[in-house]
Formats: C-alpha cells, structure tokens, sequence
C-alpha cells in the first residue's frame, strides 16, 4: 500500500477493473495477520462488509484509497521506519476497535 508502483501491479496481476467507483480491501475468513488479502471492485461486492463467494467468507478491512490515506495521514504511519508487518497490525487494530 505504501509503494504504488507494486500497487499497479498488484491491480494488473489481478485483472482489476482501477475504474471503479471503489476497490475494497478483504481478508479471508477473520481480521488477522494471517489471513489471505483479496481486493475486489466495489460492483462485485457492493460495499458489503461481509461477502460469500464460492463458499468463502470475506470481511473488509477498508478501501484501498482510504487504507492510503490511513497510513499516509490519520494514522501517520508513512515514511517513518515501521515494517510492512507492523503498519498492517495497526490497520487491523484501527478496523478492530476505532473504525
């Protein structure tokens, strides 16, 4: 999220639609670290905060634009040493109990 180079990428490799209204954030199954990360179009999910797909339950984390501007301003994250490990703990955390 912090490199959007790798993030165009990561929207390429996965046949992304960057038109969209919205790209959402997912994990696989619970909020943790070790859940797999989805990102679908907003049509696909309708902004839903839990999804079923093929028998997969998928909960948001948030919206890629607003994960940015997260790291980049609210929750000051940016440019200031944490690894990508601990910037994704606090997001979760953040989603947990502040959002």
């Amino acid at each position: 999220m912090t490199n959007p180079e790798q993030l165009e990428e990561l929207y390429q490799e996965q046949g992304l639609n960057t038109e969209s209204e919205a790209l959402l954030i997912y994990l696989q199954g619970d909020l943790n670290l070790e859940s797999d990360v989805f990102i679908f179009e907003i049509e696909e999910t309708e902004d839903d905060l839990v999804v079923e797909k093929e028998g997969i339950q998928y909960i948001q984390l948030f919206p890629v634009d607003y994960t940015i501007e997260l790291i980049e301003s609210d929750l000051d994250l940016k440019d200031k040493g944490y690894s990508d490990l601990e910037i994704a703990q606090r997001l979760l955390e953040y989603r947990q109990k502040d959002a």
